[in-house]
């Protein structure tokens, strides 16, 4: 049996995109902002930090197929089957953060103890 046979696509549900680790009070404000949106949320995983947006591929199809199979991006080309979505519930993250609220906490937590501004 073909390993996507059962699958829902669950990477075609999503993209990520590696982003610079946060050092300033603006770029921690600007994860902020990510999260205040709807279907995102950001990852650290091996130390790099990641924006992840949940957005179906425009081409995946109702069976769950994908509709430019032959024409699909190399990144699609290039995804690993054996450590796949479908096949592995947990990832690698150090941290996951959903909500506002979940990087406010993060934030207060790693900035009281260091006891030191955001520059």
């Amino acid at each position: 049996m073909a390993p996507c046979t059962e699958c829902s696509a669950e990477c075609c549900r999503y993209f990520a995109l590696q982003i610079d680790t946060p050092r300033t009070k603006v770029e921690f404000e600007n994860i902020r902002w990510y999260l205040a949106h709807s279907a995102v949320s950001v990852f650290v995983e091996k130390r790099k930090w990641h924006l992840e947006i949940k957005n179906k591929c425009k081409y995946l199809l109702k069976n769950h197929q994908c509709g430019i199979y032959k024409k699909r991006p190399q990144v699609c080309v290039e995804h690993n089957v054996s450590s796949c979505e479908y096949r592995h519930d947990e990832f690698d993250h150090s941290h996951l953060f959903t909500s506002l609220e979940e990087f406010d906490a993060y934030l207060f937590r790693r900035f009281k103890r260091k006891r030191r501004k955001i520059s």
